[in-house]
């Protein structure tokens, strides 16, 4: 983490992103028969390409990262889906392409379950994932702040700094080095007790 680009979105510029990537499936041609988001990360955007492309969805849970940047040996299914898949047509969706571990493990468990054909969309790609999603928006280096997990970005990153326990001063100049947007600096130096509440 230390070091890293961040990159933080608003829930308008996601509403934008997925209006986007839902026009790329349609102008495609795939038209999915079920849209599968992976828990958590995928949750929110399956929800909206949900109504935007008027297709079903369902979860599937899996864990991978433990930490900002750090993940777990290999991602594991938590939560399985409640639909059939057989014979239908999946649009796998996620937040990020990071690794690409996370979108290999579904696309193998979805087609286990007999899928006639598997997509995968995410809203950014990285350029190191050992898969390229079918549809993305976005290729980064940077690290992505989601609207729906910033108290856990926010955590995160202050047990980060208090461990190297830097002065306000420093902390602040670190957080604007990696991007963080100030509403966040105010917060993580709020959670590390290094700034009063407001």
């Amino acid at each position: 983490m230390v070091g890293a680009k961040f990159i933080a979105l608003t829930w308008d510029e996601i509403d934008e992103m997925l209006n986007k990537i839902a026009e790329r499936v349609k102008e495609s041609g795939f038209k999915p028969d079920v849209i599968l988001g992976i828990s958590k990360g995928g949750i929110i955007p399956a929800a909206i390409l949900s109504d935007r492309l008027g297709v079903d969805s369902d979860i599937i849970g899996v864990r991978y990262y433990k930490n900002i940047g750090r993940v777990m040996r290999r991602p594991e299914i938590l939560q399985h889906v409640s639909i059939e898949l057989r014979g239908k047509r999946v649009l796998v969706i996620d937040d990020v392409a990071d690794t690409g571990h996370s979108l290999q493990l579904v696309m193998r468990y979805v087609r286990k379950r007999g899928a006639e054909k598997v997509m995968t969309c995410t809203l950014h790609y990285k350029p190191w994932a050992i898969i390229k999603p079918d549809y993305f928006l976005t290729e980064t280096k940077a690290w992505i702040i989601y609207p729906w997990e910033i108290n856990e970005t926010v955590e995160s990153i202050a047990k980060s700094l208090e461990r190297r326990r830097l002065g306000e001063g420093e902390i602040k100049k670190e957080l604007r080095r990696m991007g963080v947007p100030e509403g966040i600096v105010r917060e993580i130096l709020q959670l590390i007790g290094k700034t009063p509440q407001s």
